[in-house]
């Protein structure tokens, strides 16, 4: 070896020959013929059609499509491209919120199936949802301008909105992007930490990781962004390693880094559910029939209204009176509970709430007009309720529309569920707490009177809200009840599962339910499909009974449980066992549409599940993170502007 060379230590060698490959790898600063730039007429049309094809593949992830165990990991894709485009703000956030108006509008088409008033309904509340698009949007390019990485910041400002959406005006709580994976139980188990909203947070951090995957190539930056190719501008970075060529080339804008985060996290996911899943040993608790009717909604308004029509009264009574006989007398053995959808008793329940003396010295001003009237009323359901009780010797859970006389001389309306013990009389009681706009209310009708033409009703049908949440008792068990919608609000299912001054913490969950408003539309199976992460976030069983359909059994998993078709007037499905495979098989969701629109009895053993829900216990954990985090980013980004030197 000649004097005065030195040979290098090997590892220096090594990074050497590193930084030289990753050199002749990279790509040069500035292509030699780079793409012309998009004409601006050109970019317009690009967004155009990226906003309706987001849309639509938004909409086609949820029933009557039902893609979403495949879209719904990418479908919002479309979406993040708005947050780089180098176009107006204005003319991004018109975009944004075409996006929504092409998802919403095809996704509530069922609403206008109630009536012909919700002709209105439909594109005001498509329009509502549509505006949390553009409200998203602009967070998430203020995030950006603060490089917060898209990873991060796309869930943070989606779930953000989603619970936001939730409980905003009483709520819309349909079509989460979680919603998308209803049926791959494995990814959704999650939801029993952090609810529904854990599960989009997970699904929009995928999203957000293939759009920044998709944007490293050239094209799409030129065509979409209208800027000069830059190749190794990462727009959403953190700079962990040195600046090196070797670890530029090899974390090169990170992808790799977060794409190698995403997998553990959807490793973890699927390990979780897994586990959970395998966690399906459940004891048997009461055996419970379900009614599910099958009565369109113009007859069943025609025993409610003032003017009831007598026929129609008739066909709902026999209608129900071969249910329970159905339920109770021919089909072995009996069970513990009737249980009847919403406001299906063809007969309204009066309740003086106030005590009222028939004397003669007594001024006529202080009682109501026909309150004797109403007290004969109320005696007469009562005994209505002693004679069902007594036909089939089954204590009945029945939905009913509720009249109580206050103090004041008025009445109070209520969407009522009532327990009538093997004896006729009433055992508890609880009145609808979440009304649905426009069905049971009509908002800000104090103010602005033209809402009233949103209302599928042409008198005042609005209904006063619950106070309590009612445990009924049934043997050792208790339970709790959610009217219609109630059962897709994850805020109000939860709050069963600790003890309070209305009782015990419940075993299992009932919601009882009236979609006969839509005819054998869609609404039937996306209501099930959202139903399904109640079960999961309280671990609790859910039994649905449903005018129309689809009447249900959701264990603690959320699965939904297969019933066997018994033949006969009416049908009995019975959840059983199966025998080759010992546990009760899957229903799909290509076969719920079977037992829409059907006159039937589910009959089912309700599986107890006692597990502890960590969701239950803490509640809204991540929202509230969520938004904590953006406010926390919007103050920091206010007071480094405020730190830093101004030009002179």
């Amino acid at each position: 070896m000649a004097m005065g060379t030195r040979r290098m230590n090997p590892a220096t060698e090594a990074i050497t020959e590193l930084n030289d490959l990753a050199r002749r790898w990279q790509p040069s600063a500035a292509p030699a013929h780079p793409p012309a730039p998009v004409q601006r007429g050109a970019a317009l049309y690009l967004f155009l059609a990226a906003s309706l094809g987001g849309g639509t593949l938004l909409w086609a992830c949820f029933h009557p499509v039902a893609l979403g165990a495949y879209l719904g990991w990418f479908a919002l894709t479309p979406f993040l491209l708005l947050v780089r485009a180098r176009i107006p703000a204005k003319l991004a956030y018109l975009f944004a919120g075409l996006t929504g108006i092409c998802f919403f509008v095809p996704a509530l088409h069922w609403m206008r199936v109630a009536d012909d008033m919700m002709y209105a309904a439909w594109p005001a509340l498509s329009v509502y949802c549509a505006l949390f698009f553009p409200a998203a949007l602009f967070c998430l390019r203020r995030l950006e301008r603060w490089h917060v990485p898209m990873i991060v910041s796309a869930p943070a400002v989606w779930v953000g909105f989603e619970w936001l959406r939730c409980w905003l005006l009483t709520g819309f709580p349909w079509y989460l992007l979680a919603h998308t994976q209803h049926d791959t139980l494995p990814m959704i188990q999650i939801a029993d930490i952090g609810g529904v909203f854990l599960v989009s947070f997970v699904v929009v951090a995928v999203n957000a990781f293939i759009f920044d995957c998709a944007w490293q190539f050239p094209e799409i930056r030129q065509w979409f962004a209208q800027t000069e190719l830059e190749p190794y501008r990462y727009y959403a970075s953190i700079d962990v390693f040195n600046r090196s060529v070797f670890a530029e080339w090899l974390f090169r804008r990170n992808l790799l880094l977060e794409g190698g985060a995403l997998v553990l996290v959807l490793a973890a996911t699927f390990a979780y559910g897994k586990y959970r899943m395998q966690q399906d040993r459940f004891q048997d608790g009461p055996i419970v029939c379900m009614l599910q009717s099958n009565l369109d909604q113009r007859l069943r308004d025609n025993t409610a209204r003032p003017e009831t029509d007598g026929h129609s009264l008739r066909t709902v009574t026999e209608h129900f009176r071969d249910l329970c006989n159905r339920a109770a007398l021919n089909h072995a053995p009996a069970p513990d509970l009737l249980i009847w959808p919403e406001t299906s008793f063809p007969s309204q329940w009066y309740q003086m709430s106030v005590k009222l003396h028939d004397e003669p010295e007594e001024p006529a001003g202080k009682k109501p007009r026909n309150w004797r009237e109403w007290r004969d009323a109320e005696i007469q359901m009562r005994d209505r309720f002693r004679e069902l009780a007594g036909f089939t010797g089954v204590p009945h859970l029945v939905g009913i529309n509720g009249n109580d006389l206050e103090a004041n001389g008025k009445w109070r309306k209520s969407n009522t569920a009532l327990l009538i013990d093997r004896h006729g009389e009433i055992d508890g009681r609880f009145d609808k707490i979440h009304r649905v706009p426009f069905g049971e209310y009509v908002p800000f009708i104090d103010w602005l009177p033209f809402m009233k033409v949103f209302s599928a009703y042409d008198y005042d049908f609005s209904v006063k809200p619950g106070e309590h949440l009612t445990r009924f008792k049934l043997n050792k068990y208790h339970f709790g009840v959610l009217i219609c919608y109630e059962d897709s609000d994850p805020f109000m299912a939860r709050q069963y599962l600790s003890e309070s001054s209305d009782g015990p913490p419940i075993d299992f969950l009932v919601n009882i339910s009236n979609d006969g408003w839509f005819d054998g539309s869609c609404e039937h199976e996306e209501h099930l499909a959202v139903s399904r992460f109640r079960a999961i976030e309280c671990r609790r069983a859910m039994v649905r009974a449903v005018n129309m359909g689809v009447s249900a059994v959701i264990d603690g998993n959320g699965r939904v449980l297969k019933p066997t078709r018994h033949d006969g007037k009416p049908p009995v499905w019975v959840v059983q066992t199966d025998e080759f495979q010992d546990r009760v098989l899957d229903f799909a969701p290509s076969d719920w549409h079977t037992m829409k629109q059907t006159m039937g009895v589910l009959k089912a053993t309700v599986p107890i599940d006692t597990r502890v829900s960590f969701y239950a216990l803490a509640g809204d954990w991540l929202p509230i993170g969520c938004w904590t985090g953006i406010v926390g980013a919007a103050a920091w980004a206010m007071w480094r502007r405020r730190r830093s030197p101004q030009p002179a």
